[in-house]
């Protein structure tokens, strides 16, 4: 028993010490797990983490898009021909040539002249003897060849071709001053798109240190990758530094207002390409040379005035004499000084010949070294345009890239990270920046380039580029249909990332009443993301009801800022248009007018989708009224035939057609593209519609899955 008890007594105590562990354990756990909670509430985590980025994310999304790079050259043709006013070397050589030409002609030759002459007694020779004491005349003598009426009129023959001479150089040496002024302002200009561009940069690099330094805190980030954000974000702070946007504070006195407003983005100064075939021609076809040449050639001849060593000076005096000592007799004479020189060796034509082959060397050496500064110049060029090309295209791979992630941000896909878009957005501004810095290099050499050329207008021989024509997918400018059940069916952010990948520049919309907001909002998105839009009226029983309802209707749309209204009514389509064909036409133009008054009212487009059989009176009367018209060519694509079918339509207004195509009538993605591009090299329009959202998403299931 004792034995048993004491066994009992072993295990209780055995248990109590159990007990006692698990309660110290239990505690320690609390506390640790009070501290933990303590700590959770106190600092950041991965959450808060990604939601401050996609905040910054969204704020930088917000932001409006750049402007379209614009392809008028207008500005361009503006800023070259600015004028400034400073000192100017071949200037003051016209003031000194005007002012010798205003003595010349003032001076007819006539001279004042006078002499006093003392004769002395005779003292050596027994003959010597005085016919006059003394004697004294004063008179005028006109010098009429040397130094006279006739020579000055060659003198100032010769400096009115230097005058003229010294104009040709003041063109010259006017674009080299007026070079250094605008290639200031072209510096100052892209400097300051540039450091917007850092700024925006430098942004989202302190964001990713900030974000970096709280991630390696908590041990999930390396620090050489941290290290690296820091000196990147150094480097920006250099940069901006040193890219301060600065001028020359003349450049405000000289240049025009509106060059120096603020608004004026560099982003108006289109991208070109030079053509070197006009290049080479303007700068062969100067005149300038020539008429130096000629103008020398009449300066030498103006110089070797023929009769300048030759003297013929008609006088009038009047003289006093006297005889002796107690006599003096005064009378008045005119008389013909003449003088000639005698020459063993005349200056003749071939010494003029000789000078001119002075000047016509001096001429071909400044035109040989001049062409080949000028080629230079354009290699120049050309690097630069093809560095921009490859920068463009890297831009391009990282704003799909940037799609892509957005894409995923949309639709809530897990793998989306905030981190990487910021890294994608860093590396899309750093890409901008470089593209700024090489437009900017492409415009200083086009400056250079331009003062080797005898012309005004730098568009003489340069081209515009569009950027947004490299790397597209797919050929010309296309619209897309959207009915409205496709519209509430997808959502905006999946319609706008569809349109993107399709390049689809502007979308019909039929919203349906139902979703107005939904339409609201489709169009402040798209908008955002260069997609305009037009509100699509595809209500046949418009016609009977009249212009009257159709105002109606639209009024629920009135603060909705669409680009334009689409008229998709098809009075053909009824079963008795061929009865009433008449009635129909005129209800449905009498819809197209009311429709052209408020679209002038709003500031907004009209445009309207027709069929290919109308008849040329109709469809010239719908052309006077729209600003764009939609030929639906559809179940048919046979290309000889719709050229054939549109052949009126082009007539009416090549440049107001846009033709309509169906993918239901092709078996791929291929096919149709294919038939595009043939379609759009046969006809005379750029413009391509497709009817309609889901048909192009269908055709791209089949594509896909090879299915019909």
């Amino acid at each position: 028993m004792k034995k048993m008890a004491a066994i009992r007594l072993k295990r209780m105590g055995m248990l109590g010490i159990l007990v006692i562990c698990l309660a110290v354990i239990f505690q320690e756990a609390m506390a640790q797990k009070q501290a933990y909670q303590y700590s959770v509430a106190d600092t950041l985590n991965l959450k808060s983490i990604a939601r401050e980025v996609d905040s910054l994310l969204s704020e930088y999304l917000a932001r409006p898009v750049a402007s379209k790079t614009v392809t008028d050259t207008a500005l361009l043709r503006i800023l070259f021909s600015q004028k400034f006013d400073q000192n100017n070397q071949a200037d003051a050589f016209i003031e000194l040539y005007t002012r010798q030409i205003e003595y010349l002609k003032a001076d007819l030759g006539l001279r004042l002249g006078g002499n006093y002459t003392e004769n002395f007694k005779p003292g050596i020779i027994s003959d010597e003897d005085l016919t006059y004491l003394r004697r004294i005349y004063l008179g005028i003598e006109w010098d009429i060849l040397n130094s006279g009426l006739f020579a000055n009129r060659a003198k100032i023959k010769s400096l009115e071709k230097q005058n003229e001479i010294a104009r040709l150089k003041y063109q010259q040496e006017n674009k080299q001053n007026s070079y250094l002024y605008l290639y200031a302002y072209i510096t100052y200009l892209f400097k300051k798109e540039k450091t917007n561009l850092l700024l925006r940069r430098k942004e989202v690099v302190d964001e990713q240190v900030k974000i970096a330094r709280m991630m390696y805190l908590m041990r999930i980030y390396p620090w050489e990758n941290l290290i690296d954000l820091e000196s990147k974000a150094g480097e920006l702070s250099a940069l901006l530094a040193d890219n301060q946007v600065y001028y020359n504070h003349r450049l405000r006195e000289e240049m025009p207002a509106f060059f120096m407003d603020d608004a004026l983005m560099y982003d108006f100064l289109p991208l070109f390409s030079i053509d070197p075939q006009k290049m080479i021609e303007h700068f062969n076809q100067s005149q300038t040379s020539e008429q130096v040449r000629q103008l020398e050639l009449d300066r030498y001849k103006a110089d070797y005035w023929k009769w300048n060593d030759y003297v013929l000076r008609p006088f009038v005096r009047f003289n006093m004499l006297q005889p002796d000592a107690y006599s003096i007799k005064n009378y008045a004479s005119v008389g013909l000084s003449a003088s000639m020189p005698i020459k063993f060796k005349s200056r003749s034509q071939s010494e003029i010949e000789a000078r001119l082959k002075i000047v016509e060397n001096e001429q071909e050496i400044n035109q040989f070294a001049s062409g080949n500064e000028l080629l230079n110049h354009y290699y120049e060029f050309q690097f630069k345009k093809t560095q921009y090309t490859s920068f463009y295209f890297k831009k391009l791979k990282i704003e799909e890239r940037l799609r892509k992630e957005m894409v995923m941000r949309d639709f809530n896909d897990e793998g989306f990270s905030p981190l990487r878009v910021l890294q994608i957005l860093e590396e899309k501004l750093a890409v901008e920046s470089e593209l700024v810095d090489l437009k900017k290099d492409m415009y200083l050499k086009l400056l250079k380039i331009f003062t080797y050329l005898d012309v005004d207008d730098p568009n003489a021989f340069i081209t515009v580029m569009d950027p947004s024509e490299m790397g597209k997918r797919y050929d010309g400018y296309r619209y897309l249909y959207i009915w409205s059940e496709y519209f509430s069916k997808m959502t905006n952010e999946h319609i706008i990332a569809f349109l993107q990948n399709n390049e689809i520049r502007e979308v019909i919309v039929s919203p349906g009443t139902e979703n107005i907001n939904k339409f609201r909002d489709f169009v402040f998105k798209a908008q955002n993301e260069g997609i305009k839009t037009h509100l699509m009226i595809g209500e046949n029983r418009m016609l009977e009801r009249g212009p009257e309802a159709m105002r109606e209707w639209l009024a629920r749309f009135s603060d909705i800022n669409f680009r334009g209204i689409h008229l998709d009514i098809e009075p053909h389509t009824l079963p008795d248009f061929r009865n009433q064909r008449e009635k129909y036409m005129q209800q449905y133009l009498a819809l197209l007018n009311e429709s052209r008054n408020i679209c002038n009212s709003r500031g907004i487009l009209l445009s309207a989708s027709i069929p290919m059989h109308y008849e040329e009176s109709e469809v010239n009367q719908i052309y006077a009224i729209c600003d764009k018209v939609f030929v639906m060519a559809y179940e048919k694509p046979d290309l000889d035939f719709i050229i054939r079918k549109i052949a009126q339509e082009i007539q009416a207004g090549h440049d107001k057609t846009i033709i309509a195509l169906s993918p239901d009538d092709f078996a791929d993605r291929l096919s149709l593209e294919s038939f595009i591009s043939r379609l759009l090299n046969a006809s005379m329009t750029s413009e391509i519609a497709i009817h309609d959202l889901r048909r192009l998403i269908l055709i791209d299931e089949r594509s896909v899955y090879k299915v019909r």
